[in-house]
């Protein structure tokens, strides 16, 4: 007999309500519930989840995501839900986490398919991962933007550890940049932030965004690698 789950969580609650929150916790999943059925437990169900909820994500935004609504939309119980996850804010954490995994993936690949330096290398990941912000938006909240944004929510812990693997490959180009790697990622985040805040001339098109950025970051990433030498 499935545990009963009445009411939501007083974390749901806050949610619903509209409560500030921050854009994810960056916890690990909670503990499996080892009291649920092998088939609960399966990874076929775990990314049924997920997928589920990156969905809600989209639709309600994290403030409004919640337990029920995942389950609801994934086609499970709410008992099922919590056996992989023990807290919404696990749940939202490793969605988040995915997707950004997902991102660095592509990003990777696509950066390194057109850089044959570490400043073109560092242009090819601003353009290729504001591409990937742009087309989906439930990856937003890792950037900490959303209708209550909060700029310290984009440089946290957790939004430079999302970032970090997505620009650790510019070492490869040149390893002088290894010791500069956490102020590159920070910059180039910050880089990131702006251009999905704002829009001008320079970013009207990705042709013309990527010589906007050669002129603006190539030298930088230079110039870390020469002090770094």
């Amino acid at each position: 007999m499935e545990p009963a789950y009445e009411t939501e969580s007083k974390t749901e609650t806050q949610a619903a309500a509209g409560a500030r929150r921050a854009p994810w916790s960056g916890r690990a999943p909670g503990p499996v519930d080892h009291s649920a059925s092998p088939a609960d437990r399966s990874v076929p169900a775990r990314e049924k989840i997920l997928d589920a909820t990156a969905a809600c994500i989209r639709r309600r935004g994290v403030e409004r995501t919640s337990i029920s609504a995942v389950a609801t939309i994934a086609g499970v119980s709410r008992p099922t839900v919590y056996a992989y996850f023990d807290t919404r804010e696990a749940l939202v954490s490793a969605a988040l986490g995915r997707l950004g995994a997902q991102i660095a993936e592509r990003v990777a690949v696509t950066a390194r398919g057109r850089a044959t330096t570490a400043g073109e290398f560092a242009v090819e990941a601003l353009v290729a991962v504001r591409r990937e912000f742009r087309a989906e938006p439930a990856l937003r909240p890792i950037m900490g933007i959303g209708p209550a944004w909060d700029a310290t929510d984009a440089l946290s812990v957790e939004a430079l550890a999302i970032a970090r693997p997505i620009i650790a490959p510019v070492v490869d180009y040149d390893p002088r940049l290894e010791r500069h790697l956490d102020e590159i990622v920070e910059t180039i985040v910050r880089w990131l932030l702006s251009l999905l805040m704002y829009d001008s001339s320079r970013t009207a098109s990705e042709p013309v965004l990527r010589d906007y950025l050669r002129r603006a970051v190539v030298p930088v990433i230079e110039s870390m690698a020469a002090a770094g030498g």
